[in-house]
């Protein structure tokens, strides 16, 4: 008896022992798999942000509900309100996601780029054309420019947007000042970044809503020969 309690002791032991180390792994797997600590939810709003990006570069803001998310994606209510309140906070950030992905193209044409001339050049181009391929962006700003007026939100979006915009370009505008004092001296940083900023979403929404109307490459052109010719003291 002592022999065979002592064998059936060890037994669970080492039951025991494989049971743990198969929790074990089970944890370290859970916590290794992309869908863990809050990948679900992650994956289930960017899902729910690409529907929505479609539905209104498709069809405009008007079509972004919850009903057509519903019908696009196969989710319930429950599963989009969980990650969204209302449709304003799906559009903000299809916004904010569309304008991470054109600065990040600004990014690279910018490192490409080594003289004044062609920093203008890709600053105006790629935002100008970032607009174009990514509408909804576009779509949003636009359907918010009417409630700016009324809404705090729509004002701190536009206002965020535009300001740091236009420091950026007013960096370019400082830089040649710097760079030629004694032809740049009048020329206002701020002023320079206003107007680059107005051509960049001026072109965007011009070509968007009447894409037939002139060439968007030779307008971008000829704006960047402007803006550049200023930077020169021309």
């Amino acid at each position: 008896m002592g022999a065979r309690a002592s064998l059936a002791k060890q037994a669970g032991r080492g039951r025991a022992a494989t049971s743990s180390a198969r929790s074990t792994r089970k944890r370290e797997v859970a916590r290794a798999s992309p869908l863990a600590s809050g990948g679900v939810r992650e994956l289930r709003r960017a899902q729910i942000l690409a529907a929505a990006r479609a539905l209104v570069a498709a069809e405009g803001l008007e079509a972004l509900t919850f009903g057509a998310l519903e019908e696009r994606l196969g989710f319930s209510r429950g599963v989009i309100t969980y990650h969204f309140a209302d449709k304003d906070e799906v559009a903000f950030a299809l916004l904010k996601s569309a304008i991470v992905e054109i600065d990040a193209g600004t990014d690279v044409a910018l490192s490409r780029s080594s003289t004044l001339e062609e920093k203008v050049r890709a600053v105006l181009a790629s935002k100008a054309r970032g607009f174009l391929e990514k509408q909804e962006a576009a779509r949003v700003l636009l359907s918010f420019w009417g409630r700016a007026g009324r809404d705090a939100r729509a004002r701190k979006v536009h206002g965020e947007l535009f300001a740091r915009y236009r420091a950026e370009a007013a960096s370019l505008a400082k830089l040649a000042r710097k760079e030629r004092p004694e032809r740049t001296g009048k020329l206002d940083p701020d002023a320079f970044g206003a107007l680059l900023v107005g051509a960049i979403i001026g072109l965007a929404v011009q070509a968007i809503l009447q894409p037939d109307a002139f060439v968007l490459d030779l307008a971008i052109e000829e704006a960047a020969r402007a803006f550049c010719a200023r930077l020169r003291g021309a």
